[in-house]
């Protein structure tokens, strides 16, 4: 059984007061701060794949005994995070006592900085709406596992740790906490939700927060995610499921629908969105990156780590999105592995047909950002819209002919005024969000 229903669905192409307009962007990769620094590799092909090292992450002896080399990963520079997000203080007049209390921990960290850009590139930093008219729908995959740690660490009886102190626990340890350091640092008192869906939590923000506006329940929704999963725990979790690669150039590693696919390497980061309803964003002349017209989920029962390599979920939600003509491109969810990428192809061709749409799958230059890769990936589909271009999927060289999906490794022009954005996660996630550019 297929459960689930789409949220909702292109009605019309006449625009409408609650459209849903992204007008700003912000966001954290493995290649940096910002999205014009992460597009701009993307675009070349780089690559942010390397091997860690005892700094990047914690039991690198042992982790490297269990898997039998070196780890890799595609880690954010975090002491560059916390540094840019000290300047939004001012910049924002965020309440500074409310962001001390969150600015410590890497995951909110990286939630800030995107916040910090978005609100900027929005030009909405500082005339945002009345506080009861701010949604915020920020997804996570999972808690911050570093706060986690710390805070066992520190009920040891012979730690000194701080880290049980004051509202620690609250302000860092659970899943919600980043979606509640953007309602408290920005005083916002509208509806919130804090999706927790595996790999697909970042697109799914992306489609409620959509929900929220077409639905006139705010005029704004900050949505997005973040994850910061380099850790022993995980890297040694998916080495066991069989889900990384083992390449041992971690830069080469991932290379979703190629023949000779093994796994993704996980990276880390985020990104928030400004979504706005038409009629608020036409009262102060804001310009749209595009109009969210179509979006929702379903859940494939096949098992908690596996998916159903048919595709049929797939196409049953495209169905069910009224996805009746293909759109010009589509962002794959591309994790490399031997399911996923069948699953989606599948999917995707039986929907659309043998020759569907070019796609793209950018997990071999970034890594699989976990809870955040639908946020990213779906930014990162907003500016392969705005500048007519196919991002390549780095590292793919031979098409696996069971994957029938156009993908190239170098990038490709064309003019794109539509794109979907699939999302696949653990626990049967399968989400799917399309995208126009706008229609006014």
């Amino acid at each position: 059984m297929i459960i689930g229903l789409p949220l909702f669905q292109l009605c019309s192409l006449e625009p409408s007061a609650n459209d849903v307009l992204v007008t700003g962007i912000g966001m954290v990769t493995p290649f940096g701060l910002g999205a014009k620094r992460s597009w701009s590799a993307v675009l070349n092909g780089n690559k942010a794949g390397r091997l860690l090292t005892a700094h990047d992450i914690d039991h690198f002896q042992q982790l490297s005994e269990l898997i039998k080399r070196v780890p890799g990963g595609a880690p954010v520079d975090h002491v560059e995070v916390a540094m840019a997000v000290l300047p939004a203080l001012s910049r924002n007049r965020w309440d500074n006592d409310t962001f001390t209390q969150y600015a410590h921990d890497c995951l909110n960290n990286i939630v800030l900085a995107s916040l910090d850009e978005a609100l900027a590139d929005a030009g909405m930093a500082n005339e945002l709406p009345p506080p009861d008219r701010i949604g915020c729908v920020i997804g996570s995959s999972k808690a911050s596992l570093r706060a986690l740690e710390d805070h066992t660490y520190a009920l040891r009886p012979d730690s000194r740790s701080t880290a049980c102190a004051g509202n620690f626990w609250a302000n860092s340890c659970l899943p919600d906490a980043p979606l509640r350091c953007v309602q408290q640092v920005l005083g916002a008192t509208g509806p919130s939700l804090c999706p927790v869906a595996a790999c697909a939590s970042g697109l799914i923000s992306v489609i409620q927060g959509a929900h929220l506006i077409r639905n006139g329940l705010c005029d704004v929704c900050i949505v997005g995610s973040a994850d910061a999963s380099l850790r022993a725990s995980v890297l040694a979790s998916f080495h066991r499921l069989g889900v990384t690669a083992k390449h041992e150039d971690p830069s080469i590693a991932c290379r979703p629908f190629d023949r000779e696919r093994e796994g993704f390497i996980i990276g880390e980061g985020g990104a928030v969105l400004l979504l706005e309803s038409r009629a608020h964003a036409e009262k102060r002349r804001a310009r749209a990156y595009g109009q969210i017209v179509s979006g929702g989920w379903l859940t494939d029962p096949t098992g908690i780590t596996q998916i159903d390599s048919s595709g049929s979920v797939v196409t049953e939600l495209l169905r069910r999105m009224a996805q009746t003509s293909p759109p010009d491109i589509i962002s794959l969810h591309g994790t490399g592995t031997v399911t996923n990428d069948l699953a989606e192809s599948h999917g995707v061709g039986a929907a659309f047909g043998t020759t569907g749409p070019p796609c793209f799958g950018v997990k071999g230059a970034i890594g699989h950002l976990l809870g955040a890769a639908g946020s990213v990936e779906f930014v990162l589909t907003l500016l392969a819209m705005r500048d007519g271009v196919v991002p390549p999927t780095v590292n793919f060289e031979t098409i696996d002919e069971a994957c029938g999906v156009d993908v190239a490794a170098v990038s490709r022009q064309m003019a794109i005024k539509s794109a979907l954005k699939l999302s696949l996660g653990f626990g049967g996630h399968v989400a799917a969000c399309g995208v126009v550019a706008d229609l006014q």
